[in-house]
């Protein structure tokens, strides 16, 4: 029995020694691998959010940030033109979340150069009255500059806070310009202004904070400056860049202008005209006289205590309390002294606008011209065609494109056609050409017809397809009649 028992307990092997640490490497690694994927997931979340400050932070370290840029009028992203009462339409039955996520997607595009947009960006058109300009700061969000509250003559429950970026030297002529009771237009033509980020003020009332993302050169009354895209961005400053107190202070300034204003007026006119109301629109009745403005920025600010912007959310109105009939709380109204004389008329408001002609003439180019049929040997595409060569690429010889289409847009030396379509959704109403013509060539007005045959096509210089499916064209005009 001993010998038997022996054999077996010989037989048996001692448990090899550590066997207890495989288990705690199994677990060590399974711990790595769960950060590896934490980390991967949380590279994407950094690049698809460049406007949280965290991320821009990271990112602006990594040198993974491209300053803003300017845009050319014919070569900007695709976009919609809203009014102020669209806006209204749009976003004011917005809750707070909602807003703040618009907020969101808006200067998540912005910070990318609307580089593969989707969708249409939202421009803002229309008239406003400046309110008050406030110098910017370095560390507020666009740096160096002048923001200018203006509000709605159309719309009182719309303000915006158009942004003037530029160097310091130009601080001066801006703040000559940008005065209270200034008339600010924004129009299609010129002025690309697009919304970047949305406040819900209260009371029916929303703040849009608007970039131009041309840069053009502005002036008025002598004074002109030129705005340049922001060099660098202070994200963790955050938006609206307009403070609850500076927003009452130009409440107050506007009321201050408007008495004066009607005094100035009532000192020239007849005596037996209406005094304007001061519940008007802002831009029905108001003088821009310097020395009143002069006058108006010398005379101290008496803030009101009750706050007037909040970022939290708001309730939105209900169907029996439209927004568009909201009345802006607690803001201050000039009451008429029954001893101020009436007026007969006013003198109509100046409107600022951005210039026609930004100064642009040096990007003017000039290149070889061929008389009709004579240009070098090439394939000749039609518009519907052209798709793939925004995947295949144009290669290196020449090709040129042909077809009818119809001038949206004109600029100096360049033009936006459209395909002739009798329906949106017929092929060609994706693909958008840009056209470059020669210094000194005839550039087409918009709405004009404009058709480029077998001996008289545009050379295709680029093909490009963003992410919502438009492709753009760049082409040149090579011949002359």
């Amino acid at each position: 029995m001993k010998a038997v028992e022996l054999g077996r307990t010989r037989g048996r092997l001692p448990p090899p020694e550590g066997s207890d640490g495989l288990f705690g490497w199994t677990v060590v690694i399974l711990l790595l691998c769960g950060v590896a994927v934490v980390c991967w997931i949380g590279t994407f979340y950094v690049f698809d959010h460049p406007e949280q400050p965290f991320n821009y932070q990271l990112l602006a370290k990594l040198n993974k940030v491209v300053p803003p840029k300017r845009f050319e009028l014919t070569a900007a992203p695709a976009g919609e033109f809203l009014g102020p009462d669209k806006l209204l339409e749009r976003y004011g039955a917005m809750t707070g979340a909602g807003l703040q996520e618009e907020s969101n997607n808006l200067l998540r595009s912005f910070l990318r150069n609307y580089d593969h947009q989707v969708g249409k960006v939202p421009y803002v058109t229309g008239k406003y009255t400046v309110l008050d300009a406030f110098p910017m700061s370095e560390n507020q969000y666009f740096g160096s500059g002048v923001v200018a509250l203006a509000q709605s003559n159309d719309v009182p429950t719309i303000y915006v806070e158009a942004v003037f970026p530029g160097p310091k030297e130009q601080l001066a002529s801006m703040q000559r310009v940008l005065v209270t009771g200034l008339g600010l237009e924004l129009r299609r033509s010129f002025d690309l202004t697009a919304i970047v980020h949305i406040t819900n003020l209260g009371g029916g009332r929303l703040l849009f904070t608007c970039m131009p993302l041309l840069y053009s050169s502005y002036g008025q009354s002598g004074s002109s400056f030129q705005l340049e895209p922001p060099a660098a961005l202070y994200v963790r400053a955050g938006l609206p860049l307009v403070s609850n107190n500076q927003f009452e202070a130009a409440e107050t300034r506007f009321a201050q202008y408007r008495r004066a204003a009607g005094s100035q007026l009532a000192s020239t006119n007849a005596p037996s005209a209406k005094v304007p109301s001061s519940n008007a629109s802002p831009g029905a009745s108001v003088t821009n006289s310097p020395t009143l403005v002069a006058a108006l920025r010398a005379a101290p600010v008496s803030t009101p205590t009750p706050a007037l912007m909040v970022k939290q959310p708001h309730a939105s109105p209900t169907p029996k309390q439209p927004v568009a009939a909201a009345t802006p709380a607690n803001r201050p109204t000039a009451s008429p002294t029954p001893a101020t004389p009436a007026v007969a008329e006013t003198t109509p408001q100046p409107f600022l606008a951005a210039s026609a002609n930004p100064g642009t003439d040096n990007r003017i180019g000039s290149w070889q011209l061929f008389k009709p049929g004579l240009m070098p040997r090439g394939r000749l595409f039609d518009v519907s065609q052209t798709a793939e060569l925004a995947d295949k690429g144009i290669g290196t010889e020449p090709i040129y494109l042909k077809g009818e289409f119809t001038v949206t847009a004109a600029r100096e030396n360049r033009a936006v056609l459209r395909p002739k379509s009798e329906s949106s959704n017929a092929p060609g109403a994706s693909i958008r050409v840009i056209v470059e013509f020669p210094k000194g060539g005839n550039v087409p007005k918009e709405g004009d017809p404009v058709a480029r045959l077998n001996d008289r096509p545009f050379q295709i210089e680029d093909v490009r397809k963003g992410a919502d499916g438009q492709v753009n064209i760049y082409v040149r005009e090579i011949t002359v009649e």
